[in-house]
This record gives structure tokens, C-alpha cells and sequence, in this order.
């Protein structure tokens, strides 16, 4: 047998956040207010489940690779789904990213000509692609709307309404984001799930309404969990806010939205092994079914793990409640300043971990270029309506530098 990683991080850590900030090897020569929510640093306990796997896959890798394959990524599966507080791992399938995770799904719907997805101005590339693409091949139609007028006026039921009022009788999926990554909004998905369920009760179960949630920036920050937000698929990265292995992603469903979806990539799990060696198919999808096989990178798959253990011994309200306090700490300080202007809510409940921000006098690009002179890494939302510059404060962060990027800001007056 070969043996596996233990883990070297204690909870006693939870109350001394600079000890969090240690676990990563982030260099102090910059103030890192984009690493979170662009691509994470590997915390300690992942960097060595990282080579504990790479170790054992170079010196044996075939039979490391045999031994392993299946029986660690189940392992992935059971920590996703004890920290999304989903009942069944195999209703979880693993990717590399959200992106893979958006195309995986979208491509895979069942969707029939004539049948639409409505989603949102407010939207990731990655997400409005992927729709696009897969309404295209199937003869669907996509929509997209906005959820509220003003960002700084905006209300959880004006999204809920503005939302639901454009549902129409061809509306087969709800494409959202949890957080929106361009204003740092947090959408209401459990009232948007409910809203969407009293809707489906009066139609078949072939057009009822599939609530599908991109949930990368709150995956690893909020609170809730799979069951608390009520979508049908959660679509999320885990080298974000998660601070898992850099290309790893999964996908959570519900069994009866996977009977929605058909593989697009074969797999390589044990359905590989039922279809192979048995002649049969499985007679229901499942997350294993719709995890895209081939070799993948098996070390840092098998680390994720970790990565699940690491945030869940920090305490799963304790790190919602620090990122929360340091990003009310950015936006409160933002907004005092007559040359900034906020785009994002001061509310806990309508933000999260995004904060973003111009600056009268400067574009977006000189904004994080003057930062950068000062040696404090913000970046810009990719959106061709909404090139706002973004702080993004996590648990790597201090208090101290939350000051210091504000008195940076400050400075470009």
C-alpha cells in the first residue's frame, strides 16, 4: 500500500490569522489583493500533498497510478461534498477549472430546439461562451438581462423580480454567478432558487426551470452550502478562495439535474471500467460520469483534499467573517474618498470578497499600474462594461495592509 500524506495544520491556528498568512509562501517584497481571486498560492499543508503524490508518481507511475487513481479522487469527492454538505460524492465531478466546469455542463444539457437560457449582462465571459456555444449546436436561444439599474441602490428583492419576471414558457436554464467578479455583487441565489421552484411546480419535469450557478467567488468564502443555495448545478474552481491545487475545479449537482446532462469527454473513473469490462453503461449520470477523463494533473488533483482539510480547520465562519471584515474595512475606506468611486455594496449580505473601484483622473490600467509601482498587486475586471479595478482581500491579508493599499489610493487624489 502506498502511503498517504498526513495532515501538518492545526485548528489551534484559527485565532492567530498571521500564522494563516505563514501557511503561504507569498513573497513580502508585494501586498497581495489579487491572488486570491485570480489564482491562489498553495498553503502549506496542500504544497505537501503536492509532492507527497508527485513523489510517488515519479517513482513508480504506473502503479502508483493504478493504486491511486480512483480511490483518491473518491477521496476529493467525499472532502467536497462534506464541506458542501452534499449526501452523495458521486454527485460530484471533478474538473480543472470553472471554465471546464461551464463548457462541461452547458454542452452537455439536453437542451431542445426552441428551448432558451436566460442569463445575465452581468456574466463572465466563460459563462456567456459557454452558452453561446451550446445554444448554437443544440438550436436553443440564450437571453441576457440585468438584474438591478443602480449597483450601489441595488436590493435583493429588485433581483429576484427583475429575474424572474423575464422567465418565459421556453426558459429551460437560469445561468447566474454568485458573486460577480466586474462589482464584486453578491446575487441572492437561495431566493432566486425558491422563487424558481414555486415557478416549476406548475410545469413537467421535462421544462422545469435548472437553476445553474457559477459559485467560484463565494465557494470558500460564504457560508452556504450546496443544499442552503437550492441550484441545480454549482459550477466553481478551487484555486481561488479555496486556495486548492492551481487547475482544479469541480461541479455539484443534484442526481436529478445530472439525468439533464449527457458526457461530452469520456471518463476516466470506474464507469470507465463498467463499459470497458462489463459491456454495460450505467443506467443513471452521475458526477463521475460527467468528470472529463485522460491523465490529468494527478498530483495536484489528489491534493485538493488538502485543500478542503486546510479551510475546514480554520472554521468555516471564521473565515467568512474575516474576509467579510477585511473587504468592509476596504470598501468602507474607499468610499470616503471624493476621488473614489465604490461599485460595490457596503452590505455583507450583497458582497463578499470582491471590492471594486475607480479612481477620477485614471483609467483602470493606470490605477494598477501606479499600484504596482507601490508594490501592491490589485487587478482589473475583464468586462467590457465594467473595467473597474479590484482589491480583493482574503485570508492572507492583514488589517495593516488594508491601510496601506487605502493610503496608497489616497495618494492618487
Amino acid at each position: 500500500m502506498i502511503n498517504q500524506p498526513n495532515s501538518t495544520y492545526s485548528s489551534t491556528l484559527i485565532q492567530d490569522w498571521n500564522a494563516v498568512r505563514a501557511q503561504f509562501n507569498l513573497t513580502s517584497d508585494y501586498l497581495h489583493l489579487g491572488a486570491s481571486q485570480f489564482i491562489a498560492s498553495h498553503p502549506q499543508p496542500v504544497r505537501e500533498a503536492i509532492a507527497h503524490y508527485r513523489r510517488l508518481l515519479d517513482e513508480n507511475p504506473v502503479l502508483c497510478t493504478q493504486e491511486l487513481e480512483n480511490a483518491e479522487m473518491q477521496k476529493v469527492r467525499q472532502a467536497a461534498a462534506r464541506y458542501l454538505r452534499l449526501e452523495e460524492p458521486d454527485n460530484i465531478a471533478m474538473t480543472d477549472s470553472t471554465t471546464m466546469g461551464l463548457g462541461t455542463i452547458y454542452s452537455g444539457l439536453n437542451l431542445q430546439p426552441g428551448q432558451e437560457v436566460l442569463t445575465t449582462v452581468h456574466d463572465h465571459y466563460s459563462q456567456h461562451e459557454a452558452i453561446r456555444l451550446a445554444t448554437r449546436r443544440s438550436g436553443g436561444s440564450y437571453r441576457k438581462i440585468a438584474l438591478y439599474k443602480r449597483v450601489n441602490h441595488v436590493t435583493t428583492d429588485e433581483m429576484v423580480d427583475n429575474l424572474l419576471r423575464e422567465v418565459r414558457p421556453n426558459t429551460r436554464v437560469v445561468g447566474i454567478t454568485w458573486v460577480h467578479s466586474s462589482t464584486g455583487l453578491k446575487t441572492p441565489v437561495t431566493q432566486i432558487a425558491q422563487a424558481l421552484a414555486e415557478l416549476n411546480r406548475h410545469r413537467d419535469e421535462a421544462d422545469r426551470v435548472l437553476l445553474l450557478v457559477d459559485g467560484v467567488h463565494g465557494f470558500g468564502i460564504e457560508q452556504e452550502t450546496f443544499p442552503d443555495l437550492g441550484c441545480d448545478f454549482f459550477i466553481a474552481g478551487c484555486h481561488k478562495w479555496l486556495y486548492g491545487p492551481r487547475g482544479t475545479g469541480l461541479v455539484a449537482a443534484t442526481r436529478a439535474a445530472w439525468q439533464t446532462v449527457s458526457p461530452v469527454i469520456p471518463t476516466f473513473t470506474d464507469a470507465m471500467d463498467i463499459i470497458t469490462e462489463e459491456a454495460e453503461r450505467p443506467d443513471h449520470v452521475d458526477g463521475k460520469q460527467m468528470t472529463p477523463g485522460g491523465f490529468h494533473s494527478l498530483e495536484y488533483r489528489w491534493a485538493l483534499r488538502a485543500a478542503f482539510e486546510f479551510m475546514e480547520s480554520l472554521g468555516r465562519e471564521q473565515v467568512c467573517q474575516r474576509v467579510h471584515a477585511l473587504n468592509r474595512q476596504c470598501k468602507e475606506g474607499l468610499a470616503a474618498m471624493p476621488h473614489v468611486t465604490l461599485h460595490t455594496p457596503l452590505a455583507d449580505e450583497l458582497s463578499a470578497g470582491i471590492t471594486s473601484f475607480e479612481v477620477r483622473g485614471y483609467n483602470t490600467d493606470e490605477v494598477v499600474e501606479q499600484l504596482k509601482t507601490r508594490k501592491i498587486i490589485a487587478t482589473k475586471a475583464p468586462y467590457q462594461d465594467f473595467q473597474y479595478a479590484r482589491f480583493t482581500p482574503g485570508i492572507i491579508n492583514t488589517e495593516q495592509e488594508i491601510d496601506r493599499a487605502l493610503a496608497a489610493v489616497h495618494a492618487l487624489a
